[in-house]
């Protein structure tokens, strides 16, 4: 029974409910409000939130994650997203270590600049497995807005990714 327990209140597990849930939201509601013509990403902010919650590693795992979760819905080859989000919550977690107590900018400004990157990473890396067509001179502008729209919501994605991934002292008490 403690071994049920500790899988329950594992990190991966709850980060695996999180994207289950953000995931939804991703194919439906995002899909359909598109402010600026532009579909936010709201797994992408997740991915990135990880990195900045619980470091770069962490995020790099999560992130990949979330990107395979993404790749299942979507009809671009398989684990493309998960390589970006992998990448986007990495970079976000080493971006963060920078500041030795980072402020709540800095947290909305490495998400911001990490989400950007990533969209901007996402048609180049399609270019590199064989999908034509998805680099234009729009994507600077989608990766403006994304960017600005995952700053916006940043600290209530930390907020979550940190209850998600960080394990509390009481959940390490309780484990030993």
């Amino acid at each position: 029974m403690k071994r049920f327990f500790a899988i329950i209140e594992s990190p991966f597990t709850r980060a695996v409910l999180i994207g289950i849930i953000v995931l939804s939201f991703q194919t439906t509601l995002f899909n359909t409000l598109r402010p600026f013509s532009v579909v936010m990403q709201v797994m992408l902010l997740c991915s990135a939130a990880s990195g900045v919650a619980a470091g770069s590693e962490s995020g790099a795992i999560a992130g990949f994650m979330f990107g395979f979760m993404y790749d299942m819905v979507l009809t671009s080859p398989f684990g493309l997203s998960a390589l970006v989000f992998g990448f986007a919550g990495y970079m976000a977690g080493g971006v963060n270590t920078f500041a030795y107590s980072p402020r709540w900018w800095f947290k909305m400004l490495s998400i911001g600049i990490s989400s950007a990157a990533a969209v901007l990473i996402y048609p180049a890396a399609s270019l590199v497995v064989g999908v034509d067509g998805l680099l234009q001179t729009r994507v600077i502008g989608v990766a403006f807005t994304v960017g600005l729209f995952n700053a916006a919501f940043a600290l209530p994605a930390v907020f979550l990714m940190r209850w998600a991934l960080v394990k509390s002292k009481k959940q390490m008490l309780w484990a030993e």
